[in-house]
């Protein structure tokens, strides 16, 4: 989520979620549009893993093999198109644009700017990532207090100029700033479902109140957000795997955050992990890939700037956090991994 300071106020944006299948590698005009910066062939010197090689090639979420990729292989009623094996990212600064982020080789690509017509003085929220290649964003307006809007916006990576507004629009003042991430619906069914967090009580940062907010689902028929069940925690962004796992960054404080494994159909958690040290900053993020969770958040609070810390989810590295790219050269208030991405280690 990114978290823009307005006039009364500061909000946050941006998310998570999905995984990999079919043989998508991009073609030859693609990769050659894709410009990369190069930030960090290896991990910064605050710990990450700077073992590992940075082989300079861009994953594919191809194969067709079944778990632990996510995908059911080439029979899969849901197939995966389009779409790489890593995470996507959102930058914020104008105009927004989507990022692929290479988790073994730590570099960012651009993909390309979006195109999305949102109204003038919307930002850029959260973004999630199907199993048909296409990036799905959320944009919020909240000048008028009491009268917050949210509106949803669908991309296709191949050509995120073609961005389309969705008929969703929220209630005023209700499930406007959305977490967003897919998850699969079970181990044996690759299929997934787009799951949002109601993290519209971000106007009372960094002095949160008593209670929780809301998980729900978005049913693409209806164009509508179903309410799942109510949550401990005020905001958080949402990302999934491809074996049916679902996971909130959630923020707590200014200074607190923990990592909460929910349960899909009631929104209470399974697991919580304390992420002492984590601050939220003024944009966060993150996304499950290889067995380990990737938080993007700022170098500092309001640098405009992102870092990038791993936490070893599997504990193969010894576990904890640590922090991976300490500079990642721009700023990301969402990011989204498919259905269709590792969820295990990389062999």
């Amino acid at each position: 989520m990114d978290v823009c300071t307005l006039a009364r106020w500061s909000a946050v944006a941006g998310l998570v979620a999905t995984a990999s299948c079919g043989d998508d590698r991009p073609d030859n005009d693609t990769l050659a549009q894709m410009t990369s910066i190069g930030v960090g062939s290896n991990a910064s010197a605050d710990g990450g893993d700077g073992d590992e090689e940075d082989t300079g090639e861009i994953l594919d979420a191809g194969g067709g093999s079944g778990p632990p990729g996510g995908d059911g292989g080439d029979q899969s009623a849901c197939p995966c198109t389009g779409v790489m094996d890593g995470i996507y990212v959102l930058n914020g600064n104008s105009p927004p644009s989507v990022w692929f982020f290479d988790p073994p080789a730590n570099t960012f690509t651009q993909v390309g700017t979006l195109g999305c017509a949102a109204p003038l003085g919307w930002t850029a929220n959260s973004m999630a990532i199907d199993r048909a290649g296409q990036a799905w964003i959320n944009y919020y307006d909240n000048s008028l207090p009491g009268q917050e809007r949210g509106k949803l916006f669908r991309a296709p990576l191949s050509n995120l100029g073609n961005c389309q507004e969705l008929p969703y629009d929220n209630t005023p003042g209700s499930w406007w700033l959305l977490g967003m991430g897919y998850a699969a619906i079970s181990e044996t069914n690759d299929c997934d479902d787009l799951y949002v967090y109601r993290s519209d009580r971000y106007s009372e940062y960094p002095n949160f109140g008593p209670g929780g907010a809301d998980l729900g689902r978005y049913n693409e028929a209806t164009s509508q957000i179903e309410p799942i069940g109510a949550t401990e925690y005020p905001v958080a962004e949402l990302t999934g795997t491809g074996d049916g796992r679902l996971f909130a960054f959630a923020a707590l404080d200014a200074t607190a955050a923990a990592l909460i494994h929910l349960d899909k159909e009631t929104g209470t958690k399974i697991e919580e992990i304390d992420l002492a040290g984590l601050d939220i900053t003024n944009a966060f993020a993150f996304a499950f890939w290889g067995g380990d969770v990737y938080f993007f958040t700022e170098t500092a609070p309001q640098s405009g700037v992102s870092k990038v810390t791993k936490y070893d989810y599997d504990g193969n590295e010894g576990g904890g956090l640590s922090v991976y790219n300490a500079n990642a050269g721009i700023h990301i208030p969402g990011a989204g991994v498919s259905t269709c991405a590792s969820f295990v280690p990389p062999a």
